[in-house]
């Protein structure tokens, strides 16, 4: 017994992986083209450059923007629901709304994760001339005036413990060759989509779509040139050949010079013409014939190409849409589909918001609410803690069916004020008012 306390008591003996030792973003990556810095710049491209993805973002960022969220208390008790309503006031106090701070917040879902510095103030009321002590409330408690963002492309590395792995804080870039800006942990909050290896850079929700970006971006590119090829078709000059021998003049390689440069340039609306000498070769007896010196033609393709390049394409998109349980965007686009199939895929999507958003609710009352009341000294065992509501609108025909088949029991739940309440509120409709002598209205 004495060995296993003595070993219970020593510090942790391993690592969870490569970033516990060096901080490094993304450093257990096997793929350079996405490692490190490297990856912040890759997957920003991907959601700013691919209609998909990008279209799979602000899908995601409109729907959790537009969660609703509540404050529950510790306790049922006068105490407990005014350390609610305190937590918030702070929510409400910041000099942004809370869904801009989710809306950015959801970047770590791009990069696998997202950094905001806590800036307090001290709540000295609407009266004072400080700015940064402004608020709504006079209590002088400690609170909250932002949650400023630091983008992931400016984060150099992170601080670790070499033994632990815990973040100890994050270097910063600054601009016009500033020295690095150090940033502790107990000022930050740090969102990140899992905690695999123990890795604080997290893992990127677009990891999985990739390999199938960069296909689909290469056949997007070929597509576009054969396009442009099989519209424009590929310009041809003919030319005296003296002009191209070796032995040819100063005059006649300049010639050939403004010929090569002709065929390169000749586009639709960038140049639109060629200008070229009207002379015509000459007979052996001198007369002029139909044959110009020079001369430029077009060389178009005769029928289709054997390959069609948009269902690959297609494939490329639904192989992202799908990495992201997104593949219902991409219904409608072809022959197939039913309402039975889009709702499956939907109601999968939706469940995989609401891990989202819980885990942003989870960070915000792990680093925010507890600080903050350790910073105030409030009592802990008070402490409240945020939650989100319902992402998915309910179904209220199936809702409809399970009260029919509960009233088919007979059970009867007309008497529960707090049952009617929240059916009500899961069809979006007031709560059940009560009167002083207990009788609903």
């Amino acid at each position: 017994m004495k060995k296993i306390s003595e070993q219970l008591g020593k510090l942790e003996l391993g690592q969870g992986g490569e970033q516990t030792r060096n901080g490094t973003i993304r450093a257990d990556e096997f793929l350079q083209e996405i490692k490190g810095k490297r990856a912040i710049n890759k997957f920003r491209e991907m959601r700013d450059n691919d209609s998909t993805i990008g279209a799979i973002m602000y899908a995601t960022e409109q729907v959790l923007r537009d969660v609703d969220y509540y404050v529950e208390p510790a306790k049922d008790t006068a105490a407990g629901r005014k350390e609610a309503e305190f937590v918030e006031t702070i929510l409400k106090d910041m000099e942004h709304s809370l869904d801009d701070h989710i809306a950015e917040a959801l970047s770590h879902l791009t990069f696998g994760f997202s950094l905001f510095e806590v800036v307090y103030k001290r709540r000295r009321g609407p009266k004072t001339d400080d700015p940064k002590s402004y608020s709504r409330y006079s209590d002088g408690r400690i609170g909250v005036r932002k949650l400023a963002s630091r983008a992931q492309w400016t984060i150099e590395s992170f601080d670790v413990n070499k033994t632990t792995g815990d973040v100890l804080g994050v270097k910063q870039e600054q601009n016009y060759g500033l020295k690095s800006t150090y940033i502790p942990a107990s000022k930050l909050l740090h969102y990140r989509t899992t905690n695999t290896n123990n890795d604080p850079s997290g893992r990127s929700i677009l990891r999985n779509a990739y390999t199938s970006y960069q296909y689909l971006k290469n056949f997007q590119s070929v597509e576009a040139i054969a396009v442009e090829r099989e519209l424009h078709g590929v310009p041809i000059g003919r030319i005296a050949a003296e002009y191209l021998s070796p032995d040819a003049t100063a005059d006649q390689v300049s010639v050939r010079s403004q010929m090569e440069k002709i065929l390169r340039d000749l586009k639709f609306n960038e140049q639109g013409y060629a200008l070229l000498p009207s002379d015509v070769y000459r007979d052996i007896d001198g007369k002029p014939t139909n044959q110009r010196i020079v001369d430029i033609e077009l060389i178009t393709s005769n029928g289709s190409r054997n390959i069609d390049i948009n269902p690959i394409i297609s494939r490329y998109q639904h192989d992202i849409a799908r990495s992201v349980m997104a593949e219902f965007l991409m219904l409608g686009a072809g022959a197939n589909g039913s309402y039975a199939l889009s709702k499956s895929k939907t109601d999968l999507f939706l469940r995989s918001m609401e891990s989202y958003i819980n885990s942003i609710f989870d960070v915000l009352n792990k680093q925010l609410v507890e600080p903050l009341w350790h910073i105030n000294g409030l009592n802990f065992d008070l402490m409240p803690k945020i939650c989100a509501g319902d992402v998915a609108p309910h179904d209220l025909r199936e809702l409809d069916s399970y009260l029919r088949n509960l009233n088919g029991a007979n059970i009867d739940l007309s008497d529960q004020d707090d049952i009617v309440n929240a059916l009500l509120a899961n069809a979006e409709l007031p709560p059940k008012k009560v009167t002083d002598g207990g009788n609903s209205n």
